[in-house]
């Protein structure tokens, strides 16, 4: 395979991937640790781990906006090679930051069409339509971006970088300041949707772990400057826990589609039916789809419940458990080989007198199913 050296306008013959290669990369931060990371030409990765730790300077050092050196190499081409280093905006990639840093003096479509006009890769127009009604940008399009709050900032930074679709795209916490069930309910879902039809090298930053469980099936996780890459979610979540860094309980499901009727998604998982609403994402019969499920949305029976409202009863198996701080009980579950949580009080554990590798059945109602 060739490889395209700008710096020294050669070209050379390798057995590395078309993806992102990364080898001895030291920055200020990292003098002891240096970065080794091989990344596929395409996919959706997370990175997260403690504040402080060394994820934006990961991302700016990639960029080429932070003084460092290695070798960097994307798409058989080297972005740098020791201390010699390709210039950022010859660098097919593209960089969103938490502050949005959005171009001053000018209106949102101002914004968005320098994106379109730059791009080695532009959107048809009918898709660009699509991403301003998900993202709810259509009447901001004429507002200076100096009047947007700072969730609409984010809003509009992160959809200039989807026009702008570049082949490797960086995010550090793009969506912190926007609402959470926006972000859940349509956000995630519409970005999923997107990378599927116009496949990227995406490396999403977030403290967030519901936001990578939804877009992601691996993590990079990195602590005092140290990077591990790339874990499997469930090793990642784990991690978080051991540095009380989640504040919530929400579990990744995976099912395939049935149906999708009046608005209610049914899903297949391990022969059973379950059904969610208020769907956004777009799905075929035969789709895998990926959803969030909170462990605090569920209860348990040791039997079968009869007639409810609540459309979803799935048979499970108790198979550990957990005393929390407040007193609950968090138990984990198990339906079709995927592990989930529920949490319940100390009171209801002893009421139904749970026992591990009792068979149970846990319900939840169609809205809790997050990220479809």
């Amino acid at each position: 395979m060739e490889i395209t050296s700008p710096l020294f306008g050669t070209t050379s013959t390798t057995s590395d991937s078309t993806g992102l290669s990364v080898a001895g990369l030291v920055t200020p931060l990292n003098a002891a640790t240096p970065w080794q990371l091989e990344l596929p030409a395409s996919g959706i990765f997370g990175l997260t781990g403690p504040s402080g730790s060394g994820k934006s300077t990961l991302l700016a050092a990639l960029a080429g906006q932070r003084h460092c050196r290695g070798n960097i190499t994307f798409a058989n081409t080297v972005w740098q090679r020791g201390r010699r280093a390709l210039a950022t905006h010859k660098r097919t990639l593209s960089l969103g930051f938490q502050d949005s840093r959005l171009f001053a003096g000018q209106s949102v479509a101002d914004n968005l069409a320098l994106a379109r006009r730059y791009s080695r890769r532009p959107l048809p127009e009918e898709e660009c339509g699509r991403l301003l009604e998900a993202f709810g940008i259509e009447p901001l399009l004429h507002q200076p971006v100096e009047l947007l709050s700072g969730g609409e900032a984010q809003r509009v930074a992160v959809l200039r970088q989807l026009f702008n679709n570049a082949p490797l795209q960086l995010f550090d916490e793009p969506l912190s300041a926007v609402d959470r069930a926006q972000v859940l309910r349509r956000l995630l879902p519409t970005l999923r949707d997107f990378w599927v039809r116009y496949p990227a090298l995406v490396i999403w930053t977030s403290h967030d772990f519901d936001e990578i469980q939804l877009l992601a099936q691996r993590c990079l996780w990195m602590d005092s400057a140290n990077l591990s890459a790339p874990l499997p979610l469930p090793e990642v979540a784990q991690r978080l826990d051991s540095h009380g860094l989640r504040d919530s309980c929400r579990s990744r499901i995976e099912a395939r589609v049935e149906s999708l009727n009046d608005g209610l998604l049914t899903l297949n998982l391990g022969g059973i039916s379950i059904f969610a609403d208020r769907v956004t994402g777009h799905y075929r019969k035969g789709d895998t789809a990926a959803f969030l499920l909170e462990a605090g949305d569920i209860s348990l029976s040791v039997e079968k419940p009869g007639l409810s409202s609540i459309l979803n009863c799935l048979p499970v198996t108790l198979v550990a458990k957990q005393k929390l701080v407040d007193g609950r009980i968090r138990l984990q579950l198990t339906a079709a080989k995927q592990v989930f949580y529920a949490d319940i009080s100390h009171l209801s554990y002893e009421r139904l007198q749970l026992y591990i590798g009792g068979p149970y059945f846990a319900q939840f109602k169609a809205g809790s199913l997050a990220g479809l």
